[in-house]
């Protein structure tokens, strides 16, 4: 601490020690004494350049978790303040901490650059009696200060922060960072020795199973501290304001009005995670009610790969079909069986099993269900499982091609391509908004709600998620079409019944 002094007398500390003291104990402090750039706004004289920092009651109370938690995620809606507010706690640390020593990334360097730039011009306009002098030649992406602290901003790149322990780690826009994951792995030694890690981010409405979501879902048992704060919490925004923006934002391929203020300003946590109702392909209102029917299995055998909900009724008809995973890295195969009046699912098979295992149990179920009609993607390794249920004998209650499917492989179960595609996905939207299908297994819920049409307008799972239950509930509308029934096999499904 600098100390003034008198001529023949003790020490005097003036008002500027004290409040250098005070700032460098105290976030909330700092943050009175610091300026920010506000962007000036077109036709209005005199607007923008640098301003006090706005304590707002949402920014003092992110100031306080960023001080108290060493796992911190953010969720936020846009311009709010948050990323000036984790600017001043850098600049802070790095001019009353000696020697922090911390990483920031973004999605780009530009992005990189443009972050540590407000780092850059809170310490520049700091008062002098505050500020801690900044040593090296300049540059956009890292700062160094004479008491040894320094920061550096780079992009979230594969490899980004590999190899260095920091004190602490800013991934700004982090829902976004395209090597979240893999940079979460690089840091996490920074975090093993104590350090600290900063996640804020708008939310990406287009990649549902990222990091930073299942990050703020899990929290706080995960041992992170979440944050949300939306749209209404910056002062002199209400209802009228929020109308407006929206009413500015024209209707365009890949972005409509309401995806954008779901994105770009949520107003609760539920919104901001929830798949966007703008890009749904399915009603989400009826995917809420469907919700309500779906119950926990009333056996689950083979060590999970089978979910029972109700056994077969004598006399009853079933149909069922099944999804084979095959190409897509990390997809189950799915088989449901559903009554053919009403679709309501009474049984699945869910899993990894080996393609026999797959057809072999698919037959056993069937037989159970009294014959249930069965129709099995043949596209690639589904026809493997087609041919083993031929092999099996259960070839004649299953959908053909064609009569001569005997004879003609080519002719063997069913065929996915864009018609009968969009004919399945076609009839399944009808499905789902009328609530003519009832699953059981919340799954299918789960992936029909995160199954949108993108800016092309085609149907198919957000990034991340598969479609083995959506794929599985439209082909299972098509086997109520197609199915035939003829005298139940005598080595049919009711002796079977002893296996639930």
């Amino acid at each position: 601490m600098v100390i003034a002094a008198r001529t023949g007398g003790p020490p005097r500390i003036t008002d500027r020690d004290v409040e250098r003291v005070l700032c460098s104990k105290s976030l909330p402090h700092f943050l009175r004494a610091i300026r920010i750039l506000e962007p000036a706004v077109p036709g209005e004289a005199g607007s923008g350049g640098a301003i006090p920092f706005q304590p707002w009651p949402h920014l003092l109370d992110m100031a306080a978790a960023c001080v108290e938690n060493r796992l911190l995620a953010v969720l936020k809606a846009r311009q709010i303040g948050a990323t000036w507010l984790v600017a001043a706690y850098l600049a802070w640390l790095a001019s009353y901490r000696p020697g922090t020593d911390g990483l920031l990334l973004s999605r780009t360097e530009v992005d990189a650059a443009d972050f540590l730039a407000r780092v850059k011009r809170i310490l520049e306009m700091l008062p002098p009696h505050l500020n801690v002098p900044v040593v090296g030649p300049p540059s956009s992406l890292s700062i160094r200060l004479t008491n040894g602290s320094k920061l550096v901003a780079m992009a979230s790149t594969e490899d980004a922060g590999r190899g260095h322990a920091y004190s602490i780690v800013v991934q700004d826009e982090a829902d976004y960072h395209p090597y979240l994951d893999q940079n979460f792995a690089a840091v996490k030694p920074t975090i093993d020795a104590g350090g600290q890690l900063i996640m804020l981010s708008t939310v990406n409405k287009r990649a549902m199973d990222t990091l930073f979501k299942a990050i703020i879902r899990g929290a706080p048992d995960n041992g992170w501290t979440k944050r949300f704060y939306g749209w209404s919490v910056r002062p002199g925004r209400g209802g009228s304001w929020y109308a407006n923006t929206r009413a500015s934002v024209p209707a365009a391929s890949g972005m409509t009005p309401e995806l954008y203020m779901e994105q770009e300003y949520p107003g609760s946590e539920t919104e901001s995670l929830a798949a966007s109702r703008a890009l749904a392909a399915f009603d989400p209102d009826a995917l809420a009610t469907l919700a309500g029917y779906c119950e926990e299995p009333a056996a689950i055998t083979n060590g999970g790969l089978i979910m029972v909900w109700r056994k077969p009724v004598v006399g009853e008809k079933y149909v069922a079909f099944g999804d084979v995973a095959w190409g897509q890295k990390g997809a189950y195969s799915c088989v449901g069986i559903a009554d053919k009046k009403e679709l309501v699912q009474v049984a699945e098979i869910y899993g990894r099993p080996s393609l026999d295992e797959l057809a072999l149990e698919m037959v056993k179920l069937c037989r159970v269900y009294n014959d249930a009609y069965l129709g099995v993607e043949a596209n690639g390794e589904g026809m493997a499982v087609v041919n083993k249920l031929l092999d099996l004998g259960y070839g004649h209650r299953m959908y053909h091609r064609g009569d001569d499917w005997r004879e003609n492989p080519k002719k063997r179960g069913w065929w996915t391509d864009e018609f009968t595609r969009n004919k399945m996905l076609s009839e399944l939207t009808e499905g789902i908004k009328n609530l003519g299908i009832r699953p059981k297994c919340i799954k299918a819920i789960d992936e029909m709600s995160s199954f949108i049409r993108d800016e092309k307008h085609r149907l198919g799972p957000v990034q991340g998620r598969y479609a083995d239950h959506v794929m599985m509930w439209g082909g299972l509308i098509q086997m109520r079409t197609h199915a035939t029934y003829g005298a139940p096999r005598r080595e049919g499904g009711y002796a079977q019944l002893r296996r639930f």
